[in-house]
């Protein structure tokens, strides 16, 4: 899948963000894998991006206010419902 991956936190004029090919994520039990079909960036992932708040892991890709559709989910069916 492609994604906007930030390897170094770097001020954004110097567009720190790599848009490249990685893994697909498999959802584990009580999971679902997200389709996105759109995701905002807020402040507080800007502030990650240029250094001011330090990554929880890296690389990391940016963003997590996302709409998509639950393409697959990992192990038991627990929450969700087909609708």
């Amino acid at each position: 899948m492609k994604a906007c991956v930030l390897r170094t936190p770097a001020g954004i004029e110097t567009n720190p963000l790599e848009y490249a090919e990685v893994a697909a994520p498999q959802p584990k039990s009580g999971e679902v894998l997200v389709r996105v079909r759109a995701c905002g960036v807020c402040r507080t992932d800007l502030h990650v991006i240029e250094g001011e708040l330090p990554p929880r892991k890296s690389p990391v890709i940016p963003g997590h206010q996302v709409v998509g559709i639950v393409e697959r989910q990992g192990g038991e069916r627990t929450a969700l419902r087909d609708r």
